[in-house]
Parts: structure tokens; C-alpha cells; sequence
């Protein structure tokens, strides 16, 4: 496969060694699976489970990526109900809904593609420690034989509370339910979607907050597109946009679609007022933009013990073109990380969330029916010497008009640790229907791709070279030494490691004003300041 690189950023996670450290990890756990309605039936079925160990462990982030199409010979419209439960819990993720037109055109079908994210508290789970957690699915277009929905899936489970030292992570969902708590939007400017203001997440040390929303979006007629976004804010008054938003064109009455959204901010300082929502609009139509089933979710990505958990971030707007199913599959963004260092024998997990938008130009119309396309989404990590494929998503693109929201959320399991890696997503057509030329275009953007590492790192809770400056401490290097100097007598620990993460040289300091730490090194160093009041990490070169 020929990977064009469109755009490319590298982002260097700093790690550090779990002996000194005393490192901390979030046990996580992630299964694939696929299967078909039950025939002639509404009744819901088991599609895929997974078991995760919640011993100690309060709240739990569950999220489900799925790609579904028609199945059987019924030539009606179905509609593909999911829902996330356990046997062991009172609650459930409530219902996300896919509309899937039953189409014959060879090749197309009709995939639609979206995610469901939860979180579910399992504090009250004690026998068994080790519970499930399963997506099912359903048909609830009617109950015909050979009128079924085929569902592929990935089921991700991460604790969020750590494994050694029970640090809670904060978090909370907020859930818009079937029915009763519907919204309507005529606006053409964004508004909240009432209900889906989380409460406020904390940062303790300074880390990123996740953010996800899972939506279903419909229109009373055709012709409607809406669009939708996340918004923060730090008063609970203003609110800002966080990462991008996201369009989704309404085929017809009945057309409840998935719109999937995700965030990230990166690097705040410690604090207990972030807050999160869903907003939307209508640009275009005017029948009322309905919007239910939202599922939102906020984790904050640091925690009490002064330690905070890697993410990564990458946004590509305008994203990526492929023209024609002859055309080979192609990259749309992709961003570097290294992985942490290893716990005993436990390797690194990498949580990677994504969303975009996709639609086509250049169907032919001419022809009857007019062409369709199904195109496809794939993430992939390269080590630099074994990529691995992410399972394809597929999106059926019916006319050249149409906007189709896009999404996937995994779990990268058992890296190698202390090693480079890139991540990234490519596109292609994979299918056109009719027997033409076949050189429509696919269009993917408003891409966002961001996640985290379920292994921490010491966080900063001082930043900046000023922030040192007003507590009366100057940090600089001297030849083959480290200088931290004080306009009072402090204790200290000064630990200096390599860009890898291993450890060159340490030295504890008390009642001092002038600390320096001779280091046999030459190049880039990542040096570590352990002050009463927090941690400092600062790289800085020894020539």
C-alpha cells in the first residue's frame, strides 16, 4: 500500500522510569466482534463482550465504534439499535439508532458508521471483580424475515481509577434519553443542546482533559443539514469551541444518523471548573433539526499523586482527496509518539479516539441510478518497521450533496516500550456503483485524531520559566552541570534523564539555595525539579 504523507507533526511524550516513580496504570481492555440481527425480530442479541478486572476500581470509560449495512433479501429500510449493558449494573449506556436503506446497487450497500461512549460507576460491583461488559444490537425497522442489520464493532473498556495507588481520574457523562428529553433546533447560530452540560472536571496537577459525544441527529423532512459541535468553558457562562465541527445531511424522516465527536485540552493548569456541552444548528432546510441520544463524556487525564497521563492531538481541516476506486489508499494525517517505559511486565496501552466528515464529488448523475460510493476509513501504527491496519469503516455516500459524520474510538494494546511510533488514518473509495469511469472523488476532513496513554508520567504543575522566576528559583546550565538556584534555602530533588526517558543522573538537596548536579552527558536532557509544592520538567542541552 502507498501511504502519501499529507501532513505530518511530531509530538515527543516525555517518559519516565516506573522504579523511581512509583508508576501508575489504568487497566484497559478492547475486543472486536460482528453478527447479524435476529431474523423476523426486534428482539436485542449479544454482538460483542469484553471482561475487565474492576477491583478498586469506581468509574469506567466504555466506548463502542460500529460499522453496520442491510442484511438479507428484504428490500425494506431497517434500522440498527445499539445499546452498551452489563448483568452486574443497574444502568445502561442508552440507545444510539443508524438508520440503513436497503439498496441494490453492487458494491455500496448502504454502511453507515458511528460510535456510543459511557461511563458507568462500579463502585457497588463486588463479586464478580472481573465483569463484562457487552454491546448489543437490534433491528427495530420492523419485524420481517431477511430483514435484518449486520454490525461490526470494537468494545473498548479503560478504568479510571490507576491500578497501584487507586487514584481517581475526574470524570462524568451526561445523557440525553430517548423520547422525553428530545431537542429541537430552528437556529441558525449554534445552541446548546439542554442537558448535556457536564459538571465540572478537576485537574489536581496540571494534564488534558478527554472530551467524546455520541449523537443521534434527524430532521421532520428531508433536506436538512445539521451540524454539531463541543464547546468548553471555564465560568460556565462563555463558551468556546473544542476541536471541530461537524456536518450531517438528514435523507428523510426516518433518518436517524450517528454523529460522533471528540476533544482534547491539552496541558492545563490545575484547576475544578472545566465544563463541556454539545451544540448544534441547522444550515440548511427547514424542518427542525432534532437531536437525542447524546452521550457525552469528560476525563480529566492527571491525578492527586502528581502525575499525569500522555496524550496527543492532531487536527487537519481541510483535510484529504482520493479520486476513483483505481486510486490506492491514502493518508490523511498522522501524528508521532513514544510510548512509556514498562511496568514489571506490564506494556503500554494507547487510547485513540477520532472523528470526521466525509462526503463525494463528481457521482455521476447521468447514468440511472446515479452513482453511489462507499468509502473508507482506516486507522493504522507504524513502529517504523510493522504497520499494523486498524479493521476498515465503511460510509455509503448517496449523491454529491450529502455530508456523512465519521468516527472510531480503540485501544492500541501491549506496545513496546520506550519505542517511536506513528498513528494515523488513511481514506479510500472502495467502492463506486455503475459501470462507468468510476473517478469520483472522496472528500475527508474536519479530522481530529487524539488519545492518551493508559501509563502516567510525573506532571508539571509549574510550566514556564516565569513561574519559577516568581517563587525566587532559576534553572540553567553550566558546562557539564545542572543549576538550580534559590533566593531562599529549599529541598529539593533534581533528576536529570535522557530524551528516552532513562536516568542519567539524581541528587536530593536540603536546606540549600544553590543545587547543581554534575551529568556525563551531552545533547538534549529532560530535567525533573521535585519541590514541595509540585514537579517541574524542563528540557533543556548540555553541549
Amino acid at each position: 500500500m502507498s501511504l502519501q504523507r499529507k501532513q505530518f507533526i511530531t509530538i515527543i511524550l516525555i517518559v519516565f522510569t516506573c522504579t523511581l516513580y512509583s508508576q501508575d496504570y489504568l487497566k484497559s481492555a478492547t475486543v472486536t466482534g460482528s453478527g447479524v440481527t435476529t431474523d423476523d425480530s426486534q428482539a436485542w442479541s449479544d454482538l460483542v463482550t469484553t471482561t475487565i478486572d474492576v477491583t478498586g476500581v469506581t468509574k469506567i470509560l466504555v466506548t463502542a465504534s460500529i460499522n453496520m449495512r442491510p442484511d438479507g433479501s428484504n428490500t425494506q429500510g431497517r434500522e440498527g439499535q445499539y445499546r452498551i449493558y452489563s448483568t452486574d449494573l443497574p444502568d445502561d449506556s442508552g440507545i444510539i439508532r443508524r438508520q440503513v436503506k436497503s439498496i441494490s446497487e453492487t458494491g455500496v450497500l448502504s454502511w453507515g458508521i458511528g460510535t456510543l461512549v459511557h461511563i458507568f460507576d462500579v463502585s457497588s460491583v463486588s463479586s464478580p471483580t472481573f465483569f463484562s461488559v457487552t454491546l448489543e444490537h437490534k433491528n427495530n425497522g420492523g419485524a420481517s424475515i431477511n430483514r435484518n442489520v449486520f454490525s461490526k464493532a470494537r468494545l473498548t473498556v479503560v478504568a479510571l481509577t490507576t491500578t497501584t495507588n487507586a487514584y481517581e481520574l475526574s470524570n462524568d457523562v451526561q445523557r440525553i434519553n430517548e423520547g422525553s428529553e428530545e431537542v429541537s433546533s430552528t437556529s441558525t447560530d449554534f445552541a446548546e443542546v439542554t442537558g448535556t452540560v457536564t459538571n465540572a472536571i478537576s485537574l489536581p496537577y496540571k494534564g488534558s482533559i478527554c472530551v467524546m459525544a455520541s449523537i443521534n441527529g434527524r430532521s421532520n423532512a428531508a433536506g436538512s443539514i445539521g451540524e454539531y459541535q463541543l464547546e468548553a468553558s471555564t465560568d460556565g457562562t462563555n463558551w468556546s469551541l473544542l476541536g471541530r465541527p461537524v456536518k450531517r445531511s438528514m435523507v428523510n424522516t426516518w433518518d436517524d444518523g450517528i454523529i460522533s465527536l471528540v476533544g482534547l485540552l491539552p496541558n492545563q493548569n490545575p484547576g475544578s471548573n472545566y465544563q463541556f456541552r454539545v451544540a448544534h444548528k441547522r444550515i440548511s432546510g427547514t424542518a427542525p433539526l432534532i437531536t437525542r441520544n447524546v452521550n457525552i463524556v469528560a476525563v480529566g487525564l492527571s491525578h492527586s499523586g502528581a502525575y499525569s497521563f500522555p496524550s496527543f492531538y492532531i487536527e487537519n481541516i481541510s483535510g484529504s482527496t482520493i479520486t476513483g476506486i483505481s486510486t490506492p489508499d491514502e493518508e490523511v494525517t498522522s501524528t508521532s509518539f513514544t510510548s512509556n517505559n514498562a511496568i514489571s511486565a506490564e506494556l503500554p496501552d494507547l487510547f485513540v479516539s477520532e472523528q470526521f466528515l466525509v462526503s463525494a464529488s463528481g457521482l455521476d448523475t447521468s447514468v440511472n441510478p446515479d452513482e453511489r460510493m462507499r468509502g473508507k476509513n482506516q486507522l493504522f501504527l507504524d513502529d517504523g518497521s510493522t504497520v499494523i491496519n486498524e479493521d476498515a469503516y465503511y460510509r455509503y455516500i448517496p449523491d454529491n450533496a450529502n455530508f456523512g459524520s465519521g468516527g472510531t474510538i480503540g485501544l492500541v494494546e501491549n506496545m513496546t516500550a520506550l519505542t517511536p511510533y506513528t498513528i494515523g488514518m488513511n481514506h479510500g473509495v472502495e467502492a463506486i456503483s455503475s459501470s462507468g469511469t468510476k473517478t469520483a472523488v472522496l472528500t475527508t476532513e474536519e479530522v481530529i485524531l487524539m488519545g492518551f496513554q493508559t501509563f502516567d508520567q510525573p506532571s508539571s504543575t509549574l510550566s514556564t520559566n516565569e513561574e519559577l522566576l516568581e517563587q525566587g528559583l532559576t534553572l540553567f546550565t553550566r558546562e557539564n552541570e545542572v543549576v538550580l538556584r534559590s533566593d531562599k534555602l529549599i529541598n529539593s530533588k533534581i533528576k536529570v534523564y535522557n530524551i528516552l526517558g532513562q536516568l542519567i543522573e539524581q541528587a536530593n538537596f536540603k536546606n540549600e539555595n544553590e543545587m547543581s548536579i554534575k551529568v556525563n552527558y551531552k545533547g538534549v536532557i529532560i530535567v525533573s525539579i521535585e519541590l514541595s509544592n509540585g514537579i517541574f520538567s524542563k528540557k533543556m542541552l548540555l553541549k
